[in-house]
């Protein structure tokens, strides 16, 4: 029977991080995974308590149960039942079922409105109305913080020094609102210190939002409302950092630290909102046993976020450091404009990730521009000059552990940066996470753990996640219980970790891929050493489609061309976009404006516009032709921002939808259609006729071929890019060799190619079978 009274068990089993509750002499814990199938725990039962002693920690910690193991029993406090006496079950039923008495606990911790959080977020909604902020409600949250205080505290007569507060004036109703903290939901107290020790990081990421989103007014019976908007700000650069990712990046940045030789921590966060990263890692270090002092610096561009990780800091330092912590946390308009200290132990950092397009003004372009210095390419996001400048700010055995775009990971853009970083740190773990790690933000994110010095030939742990929701921290979970038991791999369907037999894996992409794909990739590697493959980009020249400058202006629908007169027809030709193909056959579905021929455009001015398309020109053209006069970089407003002149001459061309699988690929025949919003595939040496594109088609249609876009490819939720970049490396088998087109495999194929084109889809398995048996063997 499994010892329930050891920690360890806990640990191993489940791949939790225990934290102790309050005290480290207590065996009582948080177990922690990231919010969902947290709960608290209690391993040795020394005396009989009130439920409400159980019931008030729970709530506190942001958890629904509190687990007590006793001599023969299991007792578990559950205070959204709100019972008299807890559930109890054997201990050796526990030991048995193990498994399943985790998942009876995830079964009951469901989010609710009546948890911690959202408890007092409701409460700080009434002081947004109260205080009538409109763009920055420091007052407000100044408030919240005396609030919580208050636990402790008498309002009236706060300590500000004490607390960190700013000058406050208490409004009307804040006697009422207090009351009702403290009162807290049937007769479960809040204790202030397990609120800011295990709640504090998602309670005040959500009253940042509140911050942002919040619309105050007053409700129809002329009450507080607590409404709030839900529009969002689609070009913001800020995105929370989920508690079980910081938990992952510090735990795993602090295992490269060899804390008993360190006197002294220099930790920074150049972007440290409201300190989750900072508050995370003190909470790490007591629990390791850290006993040296510790010099925190943090920098933000809120104002808010700044008060906010004061206050935590300052409560940390009050009630556990005391003088073993030095903090400045300090307001900047722009991190990368300040001056960095070049000796920090450690950095951990989620920074802003701004497109270059979106930066605010060309000073923190430039500063972006000087911080890259000779690794500046292209349109970098900004979140790669804060990860270079960090490794170069590091002392000689720092450690940086933080989130970046995925991009940088695999961008062409970003390759001189990663050889540059390569050179100078030891890469430790590199994650990919995928799109749904930010609330309400679908960045692709990964993240990555390095320290110094370089250590040559060493290859880090590799830690890859199918694109899905909560797939991410169910894989970090399964990470440390990996960690916790010495074991070398984690492999699952959907999440592996493991550690490569070299890297980068894919040439000089950092790009992580699973460990199924990794045994794939060792395989169709060798193929290409042994030229029995070759790259896409060796066979094909995969051009982008054509830009309208415009939205849709061009377009029209099948019924709208059949409408037209004859001699305007001639101006339209078929769009390929994302509804004109469907597993492999071509459909059409629209058609869009295009006046270019062999020679260029065929409509050389106005006058001659207005003659031979004269109803076109009244129906649309005139129309948008103010919007059409805006773009920039035309030569007639009539024509296409971007045409392709590889595309003003009709040929045969395979062509694709710019995002998509194995599905979104067909074969244009008569070269009739357009490419627009997608790829198309033409050869660098001539085909013979046709039978080589129908060829292709088959590969290029195949399932298999899903399986190498996810190896080479860029991922968005369930589809690959499908341009130049991201398939350029995709080894496929080479048509111009004598001995494949001599093949029965190229013959059969061709066949399947030309089913695909009529429609027969169901020819795809056979087209796989064909490639792994002839092409792919053993894959």
């Amino acid at each position: 029977m499994k010892d329930l009274s050891d920690i360890s068990v806990w640990k191993k089993s489940f791949g939790l991080l225990p934290i102790h509750l309050k005290k480290a002499t207590e065996q009582k814990f948080v177990m922690l995974n990231g919010g969902y199938g947290d709960f608290c725990l209690q391993t040795v039962q020394n005396n009989t308590l009130p439920p409400e002693d159980y019931y008030s920690p729970s709530w506190s910690s942001n958890t629904k149960n509190f687990v007590v193991v006793g001599e023969d029993k299991v007792k578990i406090f559950n205070w959204t039942l709100n019972r008299t006496a807890p559930e109890e079950i054997s201990k050796k039923q526990v030991s048995d079922n193990f498994d399943k008495f985790y998942n009876y606990l995830l079964s009951t911790s469901y989010k609710s409105e009546r948890d911690i959080v959202p408890f007092i977020i409701d409460i700080f909604r009434q002081f947004r109305n109260i205080t009538f902020e409109k763009k920055n409600p420091v007052e407000a949250l100044n408030l919240l913080f005396v609030l919580l205080s208050s636990l402790e505290d008498d309002y009236c007569n706060l300590d500000r020094a004490k607390w960190n507060l700013n000058e406050y004036k208490i409004p009307s109703a804040f006697e009422e609102l207090a009351q009702k903290l403290k009162n807290g939901i049937n007769n479960i107290k809040p204790q202030l210190d397990l609120i800011i020790r295990h709640s504090a990081g998602v309670l005040f990421q959500e009253a940042q939002k509140e911050v942002l989103f919040f619309n105050a007014q007053m409700d129809l019976f002329g009450g507080v409302s607590s409404r709030i908007e839900t529009k969002n700000n689609l070009y913001s650069s800020i995105h929370y950092t989920p508690p079980y990712l910081a938990r992952t990046i510090v735990e795993n940045s602090l295992r490269q630290l060899d804390l008993t030789s360190k006197k002294k921590l220099k930790i920074f966060d150049p972007a440290c909102g409201s300190s989750e990263f900072l508050i995370e890692a003190l909470k790490q270090l007591r629990e390791n046993g850290y006993t040296g002092k510790i010099e925190i610096k943090g920098w933000d561009s809120s104002e808010t976020a700044v008060n906010t990780s004061k206050y935590l800091l300052k409560y940390e330092k009050r009630t556990i450091w005391l003088d073993k912590l030095n903090f400045e946390i300090k307001l900047v308009e722009d991190s990368l404009t300040e001056k960095w200290d070049k000796d920090f132990d450690l950095i951990l950092m989620n920074p802003p990730f701004v497109s270059w397009e979106l930066l605010k003004d060309e000073s923190s372009r430039e500063a972006v521009r000087e911080t890259l210095a000779l690794n500046f390419n292209g349109k970098p996001n900004q979140a790669s000059a804060f990860f270079y400048k960090s490794i170069q700010c590091l002392n000689k055995d720092g450690v940086i552990g933080c989130v970046i775009p995925s991009s940088l990971l695999t961008l062409d853009a970003y390759k001189n940066l990663r050889n540059d970083a390569y050179n100078l740190i030891t890469i430790n773990l590199i994650g990919r996470l995928g799109n749904f790690v930010f609330e309400d933000a679908l960045t692709d994110v990964s993240l990555i753990i390095g320290h110094k010095p370089k250590i040559k030939n060493y290859i880090p742990t590799i830690l890859w996640t199918n694109n899905e929701k909560g797939v991410a921290q169910n894989a970090l979970r399964d990470f440390r219980k990996m960690v916790y038991s010495n074991e070398l791999t984690v492999n699952e369907k959907n999440y592996s970790v493991f550690q490569p037999v070299s890297f980068p894996i894919i040439q000089e992409s950092w790009k992580p891929i699973s460990l199924k794909e990794n045994e794939l990739l060792k395989t169709i590697e060798r193929f290409v050493l042994e030229k029995k493959l070759v790259r896409v980009d060796s066979i094909f020249s995969v051009q982008q489609g054509i830009r309208q400058g415009t939205k849709d202006v061009f377009k029209i629908s099948e019924n709208e061309f059949k409408k037209m007169r004859k001699d305007e027809k001639k101006y339209f030709r078929p769009v390929v976009d994302n509804d004109a193909i469907k597993n492999g056959e071509l459909f059409v579905k629209k058609y869009i404006w295009y006046p270019y021929n062999k020679d260029g455009i065929m409509l050389k001015n106005e006058r001659e516009l207005l003659k031979k398309a004269p109803d076109f020109y009244k129906s649309i053209l005139k129309l948008y032709k103010p919007v059409l006069l805006k773009r920039a970089g035309i030569s007639e407003w009539w024509g296409l921002t971007r045409p392709r002149n590889w595309q003003y001459e009709k040929k045969a061309k395979l062509v694709s939808t710019e995002f998509g699988k194995s599905d979104s690929f067909a074969f244009d025949k008569e070269g009739s259609f357009v490419v627009e919003r997608g790829n198309a595939w033409i050869p660098k040496k001539s085909f013979d006729e046709f039978d080589d594109y129908y060829f292709y088609l088959a590969v290029l249609s195949s399932s298999f071929f899903d399986k190498l876009l996810s190896i080479y490819s860029k991922q968005l939720l369930s589809a690959w890019d499908l341009g130049k970049m991201y398939t350029k490396e995709i080894p496929i088998p080479n048509v111009h060799s004598t001995e494949v087109k001599n093949s029965n495999a190229y013959r059969h194929l061709v066949e399947i190619g030309k089913e695909l084109s009529n429609g027969n889809s169901y020819v795809k398995t056979t087209a796989s079978e064909v490639l792994l048996k002839y092409f792919y063997p053993n894959s």
